[in-house]
């Protein structure tokens, strides 16, 4: 079977789109599947490349302002380059991941050559309206967005989305079929176990008892307020906070580290290589995150299979993840007395964090990413059969 996949943001923009595809394409071309990538390029020209072993056509953009990474593709001449690409590769079934640009246009060729399309949402526009500070602006671009969004998807077959939480949020809002199907994580390589003493020495980590957040430095995530309880918890529990990702609040952070006389116990590693990242997981005692525009959060899942108790906000789909008191700890956006508190128990308590960690390893498996890819072979080999019913 050939599959196409469609994205307006992918490598090197890091984030849950990218991730998805990038773990789920590899495992369908290993299972005998055909997989592409139609994204934008990283310049003004067409390119086609091999990202993770993936053919990749990438279209002609320009870098977004702030964003570099993200880069939206260039109108001219858009639609005949999808009828070009769509008409070469043949595919049995394309599988859309967002509603913008690019994506449009190949949902408009797409349906007229009658290829069956599946799409599956990340999108919350808390990832974009985090950067307004007008309550009746983001009302109104909120409102937009979904508009976008609702007529985008009402154009395909079956909407996925990570989970149950991301599911109801859209439903209201469309016509057809909505089923929450987990993004997944590889279990082998995300585990308690491995030898940690090369990445503390890589990345100049004491042997002191870690917490750790992995995921970007925006907005959204706020950081802001985890620093507020780390300087707080810092003063009762010895630790140190490792972050590791990139963004566009990383100086700021680090100003904020300094402003609040902790930055001798936060690390900022920046970005870390794939193969390094694991590790950080082996090495820490808890993950933290406050992020209040999640619909699954990947770095929660590779926690949790590294069996660490998680301390996260009770927004978006987190609390379908964490269990309060049981393989770890919610709180509500803001309360950065509610975070201390969860940080001493957890940091204070062996016995506590042993059972912690015990149920994140319970809970994960039924996120095991050869379950997710068996449910997408399931959809693709069942909605092609459909459409090719009907034409």
């Amino acid at each position: 079977m050939k599959i196409l996949f469609v994205s307006d943001t992918y490598y090197p923009h890091l984030n849950g789109v990218y991730y998805f595809v990038c773990r789920l394409a590899p495992l369908l071309q290993e299972k005998g599947h055909q997989v592409a990538v139609i994204a934008p390029s990283e310049s003004i020209r067409f390119s086609t490349k091999k990202i993770d072993n993936i053919d990749v056509y990438g279209i002609p953009s320009l870098p977004v302002l702030y964003y570099p990474n993200v880069r939206f593709p260039i109108p001219f001449f858009l639609r005949s380059r999808i009828n070009h690409l769509i008409n070469s590769f043949k595919p049995d079934i394309i599988h859309i991941q967002d509603h913008f640009l690019l994506t449009r246009t190949v949902v408009k060729v797409s349906k007229k050559t009658g290829i069956p399309i599946i799409g599956t949402n990340h999108f919350m526009t808390e990832n974009i309206t985090a950067l307004l500070h007008s309550e009746k602006w983001t009302k109104r671009l909120e409102n937009i967005m979904w508009s976008m969004f609702s007529k985008v998807y009402n154009e395909v077959l079956l909407v996925t989305t990570p989970t149950e939480t991301g599911a109801r949020l859209i439903r209201p809002i469309l016509k057809i079929e909505v089923i929450a199907i987990s993004s997944g994580i590889d279990l082998q390589k995300f585990s308690p176990l491995g030898d940690t003493r090369k990445i503390r020495e890589k990345y100049s980590i004491p042997d002191k008892p870690i917490l750790l957040y992995v995921g970007r430095l925006d907005p959204e995530k706020r950081l802001e307020d985890v620093l507020h309880a780390v300087a707080l918890a810092l003063r009762e529990t010895d630790f140190y906070f490792v972050i590791v990702g990139k963004g566009i609040r990383k100086s700021a952070l680090e100003r904020l580290a300094r402003e609040l006389l902790i930055a001798n116990r936060v690390i900022f590693t920046g970005f870390v290589p794939e193969e390094d990242l694991p590790y950080f997981y082996k090495i820490s005692r808890c993950f933290i995150i406050a992020s209040i525009a999640e619909l699954l959060s990947l770095a929660t899942l590779q926690a949790m299979a590294s069996g660490l108790p998680v301390i996260a906000v009770n927004a978006g789909a987190l609390p379908e993840l964490v269990h309060d008191t049981i393989n770890g700890y919610l709180f509500n956006a803001g309360d950065i007395s509610a975070m201390v508190r969860c940080i001493w128990d957890i940091f204070s308590n062996d016995d506590l964090c042993r059972r912690m960690s015990e149920y994140s390893l319970e809970y994960i498996l039924k996120h095991d990413i050869n379950k997710s890819v068996e449910l997408f072979e399931k959809i693709y080999h069942e909605k092609s059969r459909h459409s090719a019913a009907f034409l």
